[in-house]
């Protein structure tokens, strides 16, 4: 503070207050500033018991007078470096909130803001999260690259992996929608039942070539029926699909060398 006259004291102390909130005791000395009724006032309209300390005798707040020969002696030991008051400030003020006090046991931010801060000697000791989190990513990299591409559009042909036991296990379908970043809505190829699917339990369809004869086919069934003909039976080629036979892993598979004694 530049100045130290009691309404630039009041407007540092509303500033602290803002911030933390009205203290129910504060302990001054006997200097003008703390004594007059400008200050008596101020204390009163905000419930604070304001308590001053005996003339001529500093012990009786101790408290006070001990942190500012804490602060002196670490201003001292920062004198040699090349900040700036203010940075000098700055960096004694984390360092004396950061350490553990004799007495509690626990630092004053802990006591104050009920956390702990990170400070520089945190990078000797990495917090858990992110040990978890570096462990999460690494495990992801390995699955990504030996994973295949689960991903599909809308309008995808796809096989969809039956939950019902017997009959088919991958039923033909098409994707209708995504609900989620792995997650699809597939409606069945014959009986248009659309059921949700992760994409682990899709496979991609490649659309047979007698598909799109039957579109063309289809196209020119509508443009004969509109000019008046009629289309007879056997017009047009079977335009079932020919089944897609899926390919299994040919690798050897060895079993481990405990199990083979």
């Amino acid at each position: 503070m530049s100045q130290i006259t009691t309404q630039a004291t009041i407007t540092r102390l509303r500033r602290l207050f803002s911030s933390f909130g009205l203290p129910e005791q504060i302990v001054t000395d006997n200097a003008t500033t703390f004594t007059s009724a400008e200050f008596k006032t101020f204390v009163k309209m905000n419930g604070i018991h304001h308590t001053t300390s005996a003339p001529g005798h500093p012990a009786s707040n101790g408290l006070a007078e001990r942190y500012v020969q804490t602060f002196k002696a670490g201003m001292k030991r920062l004198a040699h470096t090349h900040l700036c008051i203010d940075d000098k400030i700055s960096f004694f003020l984390l360092q004396y909130r950061s350490t553990p006090h004799c007495t509690t046991g626990q630092s004053p931010a802990d006591l104050f803001l009920r956390r702990h801060i990170r400070t520089s000697l945190d990078f000797l000791q990495p917090c858990t999260k992110e040990r978890v989190r570096k462990r999460q990513y690494h495990q992801k990299d390995c699955h990504d690259y030996s994973a295949a591409d689960r991903s599909f559009a809308v309008e995808d042909a796809v096989y969809l992996r039956s939950t019902v036991s017997g009959g088919h296990i991958w039923i033909p379908g098409m994707v209708v929608r995504q609900t989620g970043p792995v997650s699809y809505k597939v409606r069945e190829w014959d009986s248009g039942t659309v059921h949700r699917r992760h994409g682990d339990q899709l496979r991609e369809r490649a659309v047979p070539a007698a598909d799109q004869v039957v579109s063309t086919e289809e196209a020119g069934l509508e443009v004969e029926t509109s000019c008046g003909s009629s289309p007879q039976k056997g017009d047009f080629p079977n335009q079932s699909p020919e089944p897609v036979v899926l390919r299994r892993s040919q690798r050897e598979i060895k079993r481990p060398l405990r199990f083979q004694t």
